[in-house]
């Protein structure tokens, strides 16, 4: 039986169901209920109106969002939590929830905590309850995007038609964190809403993925960064169910999910403004993405596709930054054909910082790049982060560095302008990635600073 937000602490779930679980221990409806009524208590006694949630825990944030939600005031969820990156946001929240040893210059709730007299009912559920999200900020700066509740709650609801049933016995685990879209989806929204235990821990690793299994049947709500390392040479962890976001899988990887799981990975599609678009199971390469009920495409006459969806505001759609080819004349499935040039304006010139991207990646001298923009002093710059080859750590460690970034430059000056050269650059061993396996912008913008 599916269940409404707002009846996720009532008495229709017996006291001793089971919300979620650790190593060390679980916890029940009647444990979860005491806990909102508790953190209720305290955020009550105050004036503030915006929660930044910034939770390790997934239960603790289970907690946090519904009190906070139950207070009739916002939560916030900045999506990383980096002291720079919190300190960019300050300026959208005015208390935070956390149980991390953050220091931050604002009123500041901290796990775990407990109320001595706390409230013993919930208050009336909110209408019109929202919460704020942010994108990636995978080109360019995070954006915040204002999600309804009832939104999630229509998503969970097509979630549940397609899976709920094949989910119905199972517990949650995932590599993602719920702070992000995605994982708010498929690791929060679903298991709650199927009334199925969630794992408090994030899976960070194959061998506890394995040994989670051997007790119970699991769906894993994961990315394809963590996907892809799944290791061949250990035992093989039987899966009720893998979900997978953040970029599409090779098929390659989703034949070794298929191996290792006991189950080929579903694929979904979407992005923080539009929700879920659309999904797919990969019985051959490069499989066919088929759109979600409810959803459709819309061509354009400048060639865009614009999105139709009950999940966003726009009545005439929002155009979606992927390129997308349409198969059949219902137009309900598609190929996905990359991302669209990531476009900024220097100088009154528009650079494209994928090219840029494309052509540090074609260099023998490095094995990665990214490529982002730094604002100094009110003026915009290309910046890029490298990860050498083997041929460019020989030069490096040879002639140095200022003898490898001129062959760099050397390279680009047949294909870009004076303005599109990188004026910053950076080493590292591996581009970093997020939780949800995307790069970590935030964390790339910090080696700048």
């Amino acid at each position: 039986m599916t269940q409404r937000m707002c009846e996720w602490l009532s008495a229709g779930r017996a006291d001793e169901h089971l919300v979620a679980w650790s190593e060390s221990r679980e916890w029940c409806q009647r444990d979860f209920r005491h806990d909102v009524l508790s953190l209720l208590t305290h955020i009550s006694a105050t004036s503030h109106s915006r929660w930044a949630l910034c939770l390790e825990d997934n239960y603790s944030f289970a907690v946090a969002l519904l009190a906070v939600l139950y207070s009739g005031h916002t939560p916030v969820l900045p999506g990383h939590f980096r002291p720079a990156v919190l300190a960019g946001q300050r300026d959208e929240f005015d208390a935070l929830i956390t149980d991390l040893p953050l220091q931050i210059d604002c009123p500041i709730l901290r796990f775990p905590f407990s109320a001595d007299q706390p409230l013993t009912a919930l208050p009336e559920w909110p209408e019109n309850a929202v919460l704020i999200l942010f994108t990636s900020g995978s080109t360019g700066k995070s954006q915040k995007i204002i999600k309804p509740v009832s939104c999630l709650e229509l998503e969970s609801q097509w979630l549940c038609t397609h899976w709920g049933e094949q989910c119905a016995d199972a517990r949650f685990v995932a590599t993602v964190a719920p702070h992000h879209m995605y994982g708010l989806s498929f690791a929060f929204m679903l298991p709650l809403t199927l009334g199925r235990p969630f794992a408090a821990k994030r899976v960070e690793y194959h061998e506890q993925l394995h040994s989670l299994a051997r007790e119970n049947a699991l769906v894993l709500t994961s990315s394809p960064a963590f996907l892809k390392r799944l290791d061949m040479a250990l035992e093989p962890a039987n899966l009720r169910h893998v979900f997978s976001a953040g970029g599409p899988l090779s098929h390659d990887t989703a034949l070794r999910v298929e191996n290792i799981c006991g189950c080929r990975p579903t694929e979904i599609y979407g992005t923080t403004e539009s929700g879920i678009v659309a999904f797919r199971t990969q019985h051959q390469p490069e499989a066919a993405w088929t759109l979600f009920d409810n959803l459709e495409f819309s061509p354009l006459a400048d060639g865009n596709i614009a999105l139709i969806s009950p999940l966003i505001p726009q009545p005439d759609g929002m155009i979606l930054s992927d390129k997308i080819q349409l198969l059949n004349a219902d137009q309900r499935q598609f190929l996905l054909l990359g991302r669209k040039d990531r476009i900024v304006k220097i100088a009154e010139q528009r650079i494209s910082l994928t090219e840029i991207e494309q052509r540090l990646c074609a260099m023998d001298l490095l094995s990665d790049a990214s490529v982002l923009t730094l604002e100094k002093q009110g003026r915009l710059y290309v910046a890029a982060v490298l990860v050498l080859s083997q041929v460019g750590e020989q030069l490096f460690q040879v002639q140095g560095q200022a003898v490898l970034l001129g062959q760099i430059r050397g390279i680009l000056r047949d294909w870009l302008s004076p303005v599109s050269m990188p004026r910053y650059w950076r080493f590292a061993p591996a581009i970093p990635l997020n939780q949800q396996g995307k790069r970590a912008t935030a964390e790339l913008q910090e080696m700048f600073l």
